[in-house]
Protein backbone atom coordinates (compact mmCIF):
# COMPACT_ATOMS: atom_id res chain seq x y z
CA UNK A 1 0.00 0.00 0.00
CA UNK A 2 1.01 3.59 -0.77
CA UNK A 3 0.02 7.06 0.75
CA UNK A 4 -0.88 9.69 -0.98
CA UNK A 5 2.77 10.71 -1.93
CA UNK A 6 3.45 7.54 -3.34
CA UNK A 7 5.31 6.61 -0.58
CA UNK A 8 5.58 2.20 0.26
CA UNK A 9 3.70 1.88 3.85
CA UNK A 10 5.17 -1.46 5.73
CA UNK A 11 1.89 -3.52 6.90
CA UNK A 12 1.57 -7.23 8.17
CA UNK A 13 0.88 -10.27 5.70
CA UNK A 14 -2.79 -11.65 6.39
CA UNK A 15 -1.94 -15.37 4.55
CA UNK A 16 -5.58 -16.07 4.77
CA UNK A 17 -6.51 -13.17 3.15
CA UNK A 18 -7.02 -13.69 -0.87
CA UNK A 19 -4.90 -11.51 -3.15
CA UNK A 20 -7.38 -12.07 -5.57
CA UNK A 21 -11.19 -13.34 -4.97
CA UNK A 22 -11.82 -16.94 -6.00
CA UNK A 23 -13.85 -16.87 -8.93
CA UNK A 24 -14.74 -18.88 -11.96
CA UNK A 25 -12.80 -15.86 -14.54
CA UNK A 26 -10.13 -15.49 -12.36
CA UNK A 27 -9.72 -19.59 -11.66
CA UNK A 28 -9.51 -19.57 -16.01
CA UNK A 29 -7.73 -16.80 -16.30
CA UNK A 30 -4.52 -18.49 -13.65
CA UNK A 31 -5.31 -21.94 -14.99
CA UNK A 32 -3.49 -20.82 -17.73
CA UNK A 33 -0.08 -20.18 -16.10
CA UNK A 34 -0.07 -22.76 -13.87
CA UNK A 35 0.19 -26.50 -15.10
CA UNK A 36 -1.38 -28.05 -12.54
CA UNK A 37 -3.58 -25.53 -11.17
CA UNK A 38 -6.42 -27.99 -9.85
CA UNK A 39 -3.97 -28.39 -7.00
CA UNK A 40 -3.83 -25.32 -5.70
CA UNK A 41 -8.00 -25.01 -5.70
CA UNK A 42 -9.42 -24.51 -2.23
CA UNK A 43 -12.27 -27.62 -1.85
CA UNK A 44 -13.84 -27.32 1.12
CA UNK A 45 -13.68 -30.68 2.74
CA UNK A 46 -17.21 -30.79 4.80
CA UNK A 47 -18.92 -29.70 1.24
CA UNK A 48 -20.32 -32.78 -0.81
CA UNK A 49 -21.57 -32.22 -3.94
CA UNK A 50 -22.26 -34.88 -6.63
CA UNK A 51 -19.78 -34.16 -8.49
CA UNK A 52 -17.20 -35.56 -5.58
CA UNK A 53 -15.74 -37.76 -7.61
CA UNK A 54 -14.52 -35.71 -10.26
CA UNK A 55 -13.56 -33.28 -7.84
CA UNK A 56 -11.08 -35.98 -6.45
CA UNK A 57 -9.97 -37.48 -9.51
CA UNK A 58 -9.03 -33.76 -10.58
CA UNK A 59 -7.13 -33.97 -6.84
CA UNK A 60 -5.53 -36.91 -7.94
CA UNK A 61 -4.49 -35.59 -11.19
CA UNK A 62 -2.16 -33.25 -9.16
CA UNK A 63 1.75 -34.11 -10.22
CA UNK A 64 2.47 -34.10 -6.47
CA UNK A 65 0.20 -36.20 -5.72
CA UNK A 66 1.15 -38.81 -8.99
CA UNK A 67 4.76 -38.82 -7.80
CA UNK A 68 4.10 -39.36 -4.23
CA UNK A 69 1.90 -42.50 -5.35
CA UNK A 70 4.28 -43.79 -8.29
CA UNK A 71 7.11 -43.51 -5.32
CA UNK A 72 5.01 -45.64 -2.84
CA UNK A 73 4.70 -48.09 -5.90
CA UNK A 74 7.99 -48.39 -6.20
CA UNK A 75 8.75 -48.80 -2.64
CA UNK A 76 6.16 -51.86 -2.46
CA UNK A 77 7.62 -53.83 -5.87
CA UNK A 78 11.32 -53.24 -4.02
CA UNK A 79 9.71 -54.88 -1.02
CA UNK A 80 7.94 -57.71 -2.50
CA UNK A 81 10.83 -58.81 -4.18
CA UNK A 82 12.80 -58.50 -0.95
CA UNK A 83 9.97 -60.55 0.81
CA UNK A 84 9.97 -63.20 -2.13
CA UNK A 85 14.18 -63.14 -2.16
CA UNK A 86 13.67 -64.01 1.92
CA UNK A 87 11.30 -66.77 1.90
CA UNK A 88 13.08 -68.45 -0.93
CA UNK A 89 16.13 -68.01 1.01
CA UNK A 90 13.91 -69.31 4.40
CA UNK A 91 12.69 -72.29 2.49
CA UNK A 92 16.34 -73.12 1.19
CA UNK A 93 18.18 -72.65 4.68
CA UNK A 94 14.73 -75.13 6.33
CA UNK A 95 15.69 -77.49 3.46
CA UNK A 96 19.18 -77.75 4.62
CA UNK A 97 18.31 -77.90 8.32
CA UNK A 98 15.97 -81.35 7.69
CA UNK A 99 19.25 -82.93 5.87
CA UNK A 100 20.97 -81.90 8.59
CA UNK A 101 18.72 -83.60 11.11
CA UNK A 102 18.33 -86.48 8.97
CA UNK A 103 22.27 -86.92 8.91
CA UNK A 104 22.26 -86.32 12.96
CA UNK A 105 19.52 -89.77 13.05
CA UNK A 106 21.34 -91.31 10.92
CA UNK A 107 24.56 -90.99 12.91
CA UNK A 108 23.19 -91.89 15.87
CA UNK A 109 20.95 -94.80 14.81
CA UNK A 110 24.75 -95.96 13.39
CA UNK A 111 26.02 -95.35 16.57
CA UNK A 112 23.56 -96.97 18.47
CA UNK A 113 24.02 -100.23 16.34
CA UNK A 114 28.35 -100.15 16.31
CA UNK A 115 28.01 -99.85 19.96
CA UNK A 116 25.80 -102.82 20.60
CA UNK A 117 27.70 -104.99 18.18
CA UNK A 118 30.80 -103.97 20.00
CA UNK A 119 28.94 -105.36 23.31
CA UNK A 120 28.15 -108.21 21.91
CA UNK A 121 31.78 -108.91 20.59
CA UNK A 122 33.64 -107.99 23.87
CA UNK A 123 30.25 -110.32 26.02
CA UNK A 124 31.51 -112.95 23.04
CA UNK A 125 35.12 -112.40 23.60
CA UNK A 126 35.41 -112.18 27.39
CA UNK A 127 33.54 -115.72 27.62
CA UNK A 128 35.18 -117.74 24.90
CA UNK A 129 38.35 -115.90 26.27
CA UNK A 130 39.60 -119.29 28.22
CA UNK A 131 38.53 -121.80 25.76
CA UNK A 132 40.08 -120.18 22.55
CA UNK A 133 44.53 -121.76 22.59
CA UNK A 134 44.81 -119.87 19.59
CA UNK A 135 44.12 -116.93 17.97
CA UNK A 136 43.12 -118.31 14.43
CA UNK A 137 40.89 -120.82 15.92
CA UNK A 138 38.49 -118.02 16.54
CA UNK A 139 38.90 -116.70 12.48
CA UNK A 140 38.12 -120.34 11.29
CA UNK A 141 35.13 -120.69 13.97
CA UNK A 142 33.60 -117.57 12.59
CA UNK A 143 34.70 -118.05 8.73
CA UNK A 144 31.98 -115.58 7.64
CA UNK A 145 33.96 -112.68 8.73
CA UNK A 146 32.15 -109.57 9.95
CA UNK A 147 33.42 -106.36 9.49
CA UNK A 148 32.76 -103.28 11.34
CA UNK A 149 32.33 -100.21 10.15
CA UNK A 150 34.50 -97.32 11.59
Amino acid sequence: RMDENYILLPHGVNFQEAIFPDTQENRRMFASLFQFSNCSQAQHVLSFSSDWEIQEDNRLMCSSVQKALFEEEDRVKKLQQKVATLEKRNKQLRDRVKKVKRSLRQARKNTRHMEQMNRKLSEKLSSAGGQIPYINSLKQENSHGTYLKV
